[in-house]
This record gives C-alpha cells, structure tokens and sequence, in this order.
C-alpha cells in the first residue's frame, strides 16, 4: 500500500509547471557544487516555492483530507533550531487532539552531491528528533546524469527523483 503523504508529494510534484519552477536553471556547475550546503538553496528555491503552490492548489481542493491524511499544512516548528529542511509538514489536530508533525522535505539538485547528503543526513535528524514520521529528499537532475550506483540514500529517508528532462517524478 503506498503511503498517501508519499503519494500526495508525488502528485504535487508532477503538477508543478517548468516555468516557474527553473527559472534560474536546472544544474550546478562543478564549481558551484563545492559550495557549504547552506549557500546552496538559490537554484533549488523555485522548485520549493513552486512546489508550495501546488501543494497549497491541493490543500484548498482538500486532497490530503480525502487521502485520509486530515487537514496538513506547512509551517515552522518551534524546536526545530537553526539548520531546518525546506519544508515542514504538520497535520492539525481536531476533536481536542493536538497537532501532530507529519513530514519533512528537502530539495537538491543531483548536480550538488554534497548538498544532497546534507539534506539528507539533516532529514535523518529530523525524522528521530524532533520526530517527523516521514522524511522525503527530492534529488533533481536528468535520469542520464544519475551515478551508476543510484540515488543517494540515507536510512530512514525516502529519496524521490525527480527527472528534469521528463519533467515529473521517475522511479
């Protein structure tokens, strides 16, 4: 059974529009990716704002509450510290619950290796503590550019790619 945050992510993620999600490119140049992480988040910003706005388009058509997922919402976590992933998912509590942490996402191109394992290893954190069940990095590049070992990946981290050349998530 497939996880219906999972399934969420990926529908948002194929819906989002070329245009505005690489308006500033879509790879890093060698030089580039030796870059701290932290400095990094400039071509990678529009896919998250991007993202967003499908995500949000979604919320206000009330997927995640037909998918079982009640009403989720992206928002700052106030234990969180400094370094936190680009996005942070909560599902609001109803009926007298309190609200719950749900997820976390990070984006990275695949063309900035070293970011990628940042994000991932900061993902890994965050699912353990503070405690987001699920932890999802989204490595952007072209299927031909991936290594012949695969994704990145890290314990406890869903890696989603998603190929810029067919412009949607890839297995």
């Amino acid at each position: 059974m497939t996880d219906p945050f999972l399934a969420l992510v990926t529908d948002a993620l194929n819906l989002m529009h070329p245009r505005f999600a690489a308006a500033h490119g879509t790879a890093y140049a060698p030089d580039e990716a030796e870059e701290p992480p932290a400095a990094r988040k400039v071509r990678e910003r529009s896919f998250v704002m991007e993202f967003y706005h499908e995500f949000r388009r979604m919320w206000d058509q009330a997927e995640p509450v037909r998918r079982g997922l009640g009403h989720v919402l992206i928002q700052a976590d106030p234990d969180a510290g400094a370094r936190v992933p680009d996005l942070l998912f909560w599902k609001l509590g109803e009926r007298g619950a309190p609200d719950e942490r749900l997820g976390a996402m990070s984006f990275a191109f695949l063309s900035n290796p070293n970011a990628v394992s940042a994000d991932q290893s900061l993902l890994a954190k965050f699912r353990d503590k503070p405690g987001y069940p699920r932890a999802v990095s989204v490595v952007i590049g072209r299927h031909a550019n991936l290594p012949t070992e695969g994704l990145p990946h890290t314990d406890g981290v869903v890696t989603v790619f998603f190929d810029t050349e067919k412009w949607q998530v890839s297995a």
